[in-house]
């Protein structure tokens, strides 16, 4: 493996702690405080947030809890680059994602299919890119260092976006996850947040992934990943998950204690009932 395909992790000791110790008693923490029933059968898709963890942790946690013990033969990671703009998709498609917690080999086979039918754009914008490294601290704790393969959007949610997550479900095996990183409303009265957060919750779990775009559009709901989140939905009906719930949902006021600027984020899983 050459060194230009190792991605280097960009933010620990600032999202997250360095030290690989130090990072897995904090992130187990967050696992086992929640009050979450593992159903790694019943899981294939779940949304976690990714902001600091002293921040979102607690609600990551909720969402990794779930999937605790699930043996997926990879797991796709679905964000939007906050720094670049991409027209379709940077799938990552060689090498490794490198972190304290462990290196994630990219499941080559699979991200090179997939980058060819998203006409993928080159991968320079999962350089420096958070969304998708401060999920893996949480996949090492609950299911283990497993071949993934990292995508990320950067544009408006389009019709092409639902048609990626069409895409993924013919491509993925029964037992692969895919988890989709957003956060909620950013830099709201906790009021205000709580209200429009609400809406954008309720509007996933709608399991309709046209009125939840027509909602980012027309800005009642609010999430920085909604691209990403688009493709998990339609995704997650493809591969017959039609039982939904809310796991976590809270502001970074219960960390800061600033109820002024909030960011909001929410735990979110996709089922199948049986």
């Amino acid at each position: 493996m050459s060194e230009t395909t190792v991605r280097r992790a960009a933010v620990a000791g600032q999202f997250y702690p360095e030290d690989p110790e130090a990072l897995r008693r904090v992130t187990l923490h967050h696992i086992e405080s929640a009050d979450v029933e593992p159903a790694p059968d019943m899981v294939t898709t779940i949304v976690s947030p990714h902001a600091g963890f002293m921040y979102s942790g607690p609600t990551a946690g909720h969402a990794y809890a779930r999937v605790r013990g699930k043996q997926p033969g990879r797991v796709v990671l679905l964000g939007c680059s906050h720094r670049y703009f991409i027209e379709t998709a940077s799938v990552f498609t060689r090498g490794s994602f490198e972190c304290p917690a462990g290196t994630f080999p990219i499941d080559e086979l699979f991200a090179e299919e997939l980058a060819k039918a998203l006409d993928s754009e080159p991968d320079e914008p999962h350089r420096p890119e958070h969304s998708l490294e401060v999920q893996l601290p949480f996949l090492a704790c609950s299911v283990g260092v497993v071949p993934i393969v990292p995508v990320l959007f950067g544009g408006p949610v389009r019709d092409w976006h639902a048609r990626v997550g069409e895409r993924l479900a013919i491509m993925l095996n029964r037992d692969d996850l895919v988890v989709a990183s957003t956060d909620l409303s950013h830099y709201l009265s906790e009021q205000e947040a709580n209200a429009i957060d609400k809406r954008s919750i309720e509007s996933v779990l709608s399991k309709d992934w046209q009125a939840f775009a027509e909602g980012i559009e027309r800005r009642s709901c609010s999430m920085c990943g909604a691209a990403a989140v688009t493709a998990a939905m339609v995704c997650a009906l493809n591969r017959q998950a039609d039982a939904w719930r809310m796991l976590d949902y809270r502001t970074s006021a219960a960390a800061s204690g600033d109820y002024s600027r909030v960011v909001g984020y929410a735990a979110l899983s996709m089922e199948r009932a049986a």
